[in-house]
């Protein structure tokens, strides 16, 4: 419960409104991108806040957005990767176990995972269980639905699409980057162990699309310069986040120097920006804080883009595990980015803080 709150999803909703950039409708849509192809941004009439109300309709694409073909450079020469960037299209992280040895779904399977969305009236759900009782409390209007991929996990490395094994006692650890522990182990104790998401502290990297329903990792603008380039990421109500890409050939900070973000060197090789991200105060998926991520950035043509991104942490996992993610684009002046004005003050920190208290006073 501890980021389900309906003040910061409620400025999350007037954004979603506004812009309309992360849901796209179910209906009326283009067929899926097949394998290793970039899916195309969604015509006007395809984007949504949710799938209430939606129709089935499709319209000329805009005239300002960008056309098709060769992607551009900018005026010093690099390939141009600036501009408002989205996930179009709905990937599981893993592959299940019931998509085993299949990297991709047929368009009837597609079809039908489309169909079953379209009459799910959203999250307005109750149950017995007190924690999963909150965390279902919202309904429709506070999700953003997007399409149904053909490909069955983001990650294309290994081929079986899984987190590979952990080693030694890498288990034990948990899921990284989700904060420290309180006095008695209890990470809502106190402000300063509670997690970045309700304190409003900011997204962390690597800012994957695990929870597209609520449009969290599904966003990001990039701008860009010769020696460096900067990435602004929104996040449902985490607060947003900053990221610098230096590109002067500079080197990392010293190993004792570590931010949520990391520290990101980046460089050209062809026409893809490889960028190499160290020195991180916490982990990710159960990884130690010497995680090393490096992200390969390509602009395929003027509407799509491909983020892979793989991870190495030899204290963690048995070998290095590589995701894609796949992103599209209309016109920049049509799809601007609104924060969501989260603060640290807001009511589920407060919450939270009580919520704990309880649990003292109640022995547990």
């Amino acid at each position: 419960m501890r980021h389900r709150y309906v003040t910061s999803l409620a400025a999350l909703a007037v954004s979603l409104t506004l812009v309309s950039w992360a849901a796209i409708s179910i209906r009326g849509q283009a067929p899926s991108a097949g394998k290793g192809q970039a899916p195309s941004a969604p015509a006007r009439g395809q984007v949504a806040a949710s799938t209430r109300g939606q129709t089935s309709q499709t319209t000329a694409r805009p005239a300002n957005a960008p056309r098709p073909g060769t992607a551009p450079r900018t005026a010093w020469g690099d390939p141009d990767l600036q501009g408002a960037w989205f996930v179009m299209e709905s990937v599981p992280l893993q592959r299940t176990p019931a998509n085993a040895g299949k990297a991709l779904l047929t368009d009837a399977e597609v079809a039908a995972l489309d169909k079953q969305k379209a009459v799910d009236p959203g999250r307005n759900s109750r149950s017995d269980n007190s924690s999963s009782d909150v965390s279902g409390a919202y309904n429709a209007v506070f999700n953003s639905v997007l399409r149904t991929s053909k490909r069955t996990s983001m990650i294309i490395d290994p081929e079986d699409g899984r987190i590979p094994p952990t080693v030694g006692d890498a288990q034990g650890r948990g899921r990284g980057g989700r904060g420290g522990g309180g006095a008695r182990g209890n990470v809502n104790d106190n402000p300063e162990t509670v997690a970045q998401s309700p304190r409003c502290l900011g997204v962390q990297t690597p800012f994957l699309p695990l929870n597209t329903l609520f449009a969290q990792g599904t966003v990001m603008q990039i701008v860009q310069s010769p020696k460096s380039m900067g990435i602004y990421m929104e996040d449902d109500h985490a607060g947003g986040g900053n990221r610098i890409i230096y590109m002067d050939g500079r080197p990392h900070l010293p190993s004792h120097i570590r931010t949520y973000l990391g520290d990101s060197r980046g460089r050209w090789v062809g026409n893809t920006l490889v960028v190499e991200t160290t020195n991180f105060t916490q982990g990710f998926q159960g990884s130690t804080a010497d995680l090393k991520m490096t992200e390969r950035f390509t602009r395929v043509d003027a509407n799509n883009l491909r983020r892979e991104i793989t991870f190495e942490d030899s204290k963690t996992w048995t070998r290095p595990w590589t995701v894609l993610i796949e992103m599209g684009k209309t016109g920049d002046n049509r799809h601007m980015i609104f924060d969501s004005a989260c603060h640290e003050g807001n009511y589920g920190l407060t919450g939270i803080l009580i919520g704990s208290r309880k649990e003292e006073q109640a022995g547990k």
